[in-house]
């Protein structure tokens, strides 16, 4: 909760505008980095890059079943006017033939205030055994703080499923509680990641149905796992800034030689 009140790197200037790296979609700012020095409330873009960093990571592991969402997305679905309109926005996504979808919630009343809300949750679309109709799980870190913006999203997104599916239930998946105001989204992502890791085991195993993920989130996320995310993002931020900038050199030098 919020307080009230491929890859390429970029050299031009020192302010917290300046554009440090781009990763498919999403380009993170100077500003960013500072965020997840601070610690602060983490943003959308930060948010986004990871799951879009997950998703690349995992692409490979599954034929289109898992689907990683950026904050932009399931907002924008929650404040549309009308069915038609998230029928239409959803369409590219196919919902209806994934196996697991997560979707990060955020309570921002107000869709013209760009950077709103005070907290962030992780909603999961989870169709992952055959057996029974497919559910809404929701994560949060406070409790309920975000389980009716969470409903609305689920709400939204269930005329979008299989027919037999239009009853799909929202309860409540196991989530630490953070001890802080500032590291909601930070839980997301530990979430997130948690989540990606029971799948992978899941389609390494080749099993149907069974156990869900809630087991693998006891154990992987907690209060000194979400501590270290922060270094381990800035870590990876570096990393990637640091390929490119060779891949920029090597391009650099093979021109020259040309």
């Amino acid at each position: 909760m919020r307080p009230a009140g491929a890859a390429s790197a970029s050299t031009a200037g020192e302010d917290g505008n300046e554009r440090v790296l781009s990763y498919g979609d999403v380009v993170l700012l100077r500003s960013d980095l500072s965020i997840l020095r601070g610690p602060h409330f983490l943003n959308d873009r930060i948010i986004a890059f990871y799951l879009a960093h997950l998703s690349a990571a995992f692409e490979g592991d599954d034929d289109g079943d898992l689907l990683l969402l950026p904050p932009s997305i399931p907002y924008l679905l929650s404040n549309l006017p009308d069915p038609e309109s998230v029928a239409a926005v959803a369409e590219p996504l196919r919902l209806a033939s994934r196996s697991l979808v997560l979707l990060p919630v955020n309570d921002n009343p107000d869709a013209s205030v760009a950077e709103g809300g005070s907290h962030w949750t992780l909603l999961v679309l989870d169709a992952t055994n055959g057996a029974s109709r497919p559910r809404f799980v929701h994560h949060d870190s406070l409790g309920v703080l975000n389980f009716d913006a969470a409903r609305q999203l689920a709400a939204v997104l269930r005329p979008l499923l299989p027919v037999a599916a239009n009853g799909a239930p929202l309860v409540k998946g196991p989530t630490p509680m953070q001890a802080n105001g500032h590291d909601c989204g930070v839980y997301v992502i530990a979430l997130a990641r948690a989540i990606c890791n029971w799948w992978k085991d899941r389609r390494g195993q080749q099993q149907e149905g069974g156990a869900d993920w809630f087991d693998t989130v006891r154990k992987e996320v907690d209060a000194e796992s979400v501590k270290a995310m922060r270094a381990e993002l800035l870590h990876l931020i570096a990393r990637l800034i640091q390929d490119e900038d060779e891949k920029k050199n090597k391009a650099g030098e093979g021109r020259k030689e040309d």
